[in-house]
């Protein structure tokens, strides 16, 4: 009798198992589809059962949260938070209290995929802040519809200006401190921030708000769409402050992001770390704060802190296309490396133009355009580009390195000054102009090098046509070189050029400040060369201090040790006037 039951359950036993499995399948697809996207992880948030919309979005609302004292502050706290493709986070107003900032924790420890839309509804212009220490991703069809400030942040906690924290883990005597303070700063714990990326995403905020990523490794580059078109990234803050902040490992202690204000000065800090992270703007990405013509405002600032800074095919700008100035660049990395047809642009139409700061221990330029404030016919000023070392305030860079780039601060009015301050400094098949155009003045143009400045097949530009041309001072500590360059300061009057360092070497270049003088007024300008060792005028080399109308200009040349020309031109003559001066000095001179 024992066999037959063992041959029983040779069949039944697998078969009761197969059933299983086969009932388990569908139960498993069931509850993988019950799972939302967004759950919540206490301090009262709430997730509403999703409804769809005609158009056929599903709408996921989040209402509840903590309030202290019923404050301008709203505390929310999720385990996951994810916005499909389709799908809508839309933070609710069920209080219908007035709110200064609503400020959203993750804690689950997952990265949050953002491809849909990021909304905030009965808020007025509140702040947003989204903290994820895991990180962010934003696909294609990603947007955000908020009323103030939209900041995402991989941080561990949020600072409030009374010094209590918003911790990204959480922790019930720390909730229990939660106030009505403003965020004052980004607070890391951890060796590897998470990394905030966007791939081909649309993210615009409101007029005059703003948009901030303060995080690890941050990375904005082109995205697919589900139809296979690329789409190039964008941040849009129209008239509003973009600010990017990527971090690396913090010290022992921790490091803080802290929130210095709002303008082109300190924008975000970042204190207390070992490094810094690498901002990376690739695949036609576009950083932007403009103001069109269809709106009115000033220009926003654009803000970036890392330890490298990267731009390819890319760019960042602040234009006013309508009335009124465009915003400020400050840049500042350790290293900058700007390519491919890359653009940095503060272009006012009809008002003043603002500055380009690019701080950096190294830089380097290759095919780019960098442009501060082309202003119209009665605009102000254009605005200032200035390339120094990390420290800012005058430093020296270490190395500047520009190559077929162009930088210029023209403007029919005044135009602004080009200022770069390094260790070593190369131009090669570079344009730097900062020239008024047909009047007024031209800007200065100041390059001051502690070792070598190079400057090859290059132009230099503060000519103004019916104006007076701009002053050009050229400073290295040990040798400057320009070869098949030009450099222009000519104008209705001449301006002047100033070069020294202890060796000097101009090769087949020319040097004209020429004054025109076609108002009756204004002769020919200054060139000055001083060279402590030798200085050397070869291959049809030219300085040029002629004057059309009135008297010629002043030539100086002091050669140290050593003054030689050999196939060059120097003038000083005048067509319809005097003569200027021409002056060498060396303890010996070789002419040829």
């Amino acid at each position: 009798m024992k066999k037959p039951h063992r041959e029983h359950d040779r069949f039944i036993r697998p078969l009761i198992f197969g059933l299983s499995l086969f009932l388990a399948i569908p139960c498993s697809f069931s509850l993988a589809q019950a799972v939302t996207p967004i759950t919540s992880s206490g301090l009262n948030t709430q997730i509403g059962v999703p409804t769809i919309l005609p158009g056929g979005q599903t709408v996921y609302d989040i209402t509840g949260g903590t309030r202290p004292g019923n404050g301008p502050n709203l505390f929310h706290s999720f385990g996951d938070f994810n916005v499909p493709t389709n799908n809508i986070a839309n933070f609710l107003n069920d209080s219908g209290l007035a709110t200064s900032n609503i400020l959203g924790r993750v804690t689950g420890g997952n990265i949050s995929n953002i491809f849909g839309t990021i909304q905030t509804t009965g808020f007025g212009n509140a702040n947003l802040f989204l903290m994820n220490p895991a990180g962010f991703l934003f696909r294609p069809t990603a947007t955000v519809n908020v009323g103030g400030m939209m900041t995402f942040t991989s941080g561990d906690y949020l600072k409030l200006a009374d010094g209590a924290r918003f911790n990204a883990m959480p922790n019930a005597s720390a909730d229990a401190l939660l106030i009505t303070a403003p965020v004052a700063a980004f607070g890391f714990l951890g060796s590897n921030p998470g990394a905030i990326t966007v791939q081909g995403s649309q993210l615009s905020v409101s007029d005059g708000t703003g948009i901030s990523l303060v995080g690890g490794n941050i990375t904005i580059q082109a995205g697919t769409l589900d139809n296979g078109t690329v789409q190039s990234a964008q941040l849009a803050a129209p008239s509003g402050q973009i600010n990017l902040v990527s971090v690396g490992k913090p010290s022992k202690s921790g490091g803080e992001v802290v929130v210095a204000g709002s303008g082109a000065g300190p924008g975000f800090t970042p204190t207390g770390f070992r490094s810094l992270g690498t901002i990376n703007l690739t695949q036609g990405s576009t950083v932007d704060s403009s103001v069109f013509f269809t709106q009115q405002g000033t220009g926003g600032d654009v803000v970036t802190r890392g330890g490298q800074f990267v731009m390819d095919n890319s760019s960042i700008t602040t234009h006013n296309d309508s009335f009124g100035p465009s915003g400020n660049v400050v840049v500042t990395a350790d290293q900058i490396a700007l390519s491919n047809g890359s653009q940095i642009d503060t272009f006012a139409h009809n008002g003043a133009g603002r500055n380009i700061t690019l701080n950096a221990n190294t830089l380097s330029a290759t095919d780019t355009v960098i442009i501060a404030g082309i202003s119209f016919p009665e605009a102000p000023p254009g605005g200032d580009v200035t390339i120094q070392g990390l420290q800012g305030s005058g430093t020296n860079a270490h190395a500047v390195s520009l190559r077929n780039t162009e930088i210029r601060s023209d403007s029919d009015v005044a135009a602004g000054s080009l200022t770069i301050l390094g260790d070593n400094i190369l131009l090669k098949q570079t344009t730097l102009s900062a020239s008024p155009g047909q009047s007024s003045f031209g800007g200065p143009i100041t390059l001051v090098s502690q070792g070598g400045l190079d400057i090859q097949d290059s132009r230099l530009s503060t000519e103004a046509d019916f104006g007076l041309g701009g002053p050009v001072d050229l400073r290295a500590g040990t040798s400057l070189n320009l070869t098949n360059s030009i450099i222009n300061a000519s104008g209705n009057a001449g301006g002047s050029i100033t070069m020294a360092a202890p060796t000097i070497s101009l090769r087949g270049s020319t040097v004209d400040v020429t004054g025109f003088g076609f108002f009756g007024s204004g002769g020919g300008g200054t060139i000055s060369i001083t060279g402590n060792k030798a200085v050397s005028l070869t291959n049809g080399t030219v300085l040029n201090a002629d004057s059309v109308s009135l008297h010629g200009g002043t030539i100086q040349i002091n050669g140290g040790g050593l003054f030689t020309s050999q196939q060059s031109t120097i003038s000083a003559q005048s067509v319809n006037g005097n003569g200027g001066t021409i002056q060498v000095e060396a303890n010996k001179v070789g002419l040829g």
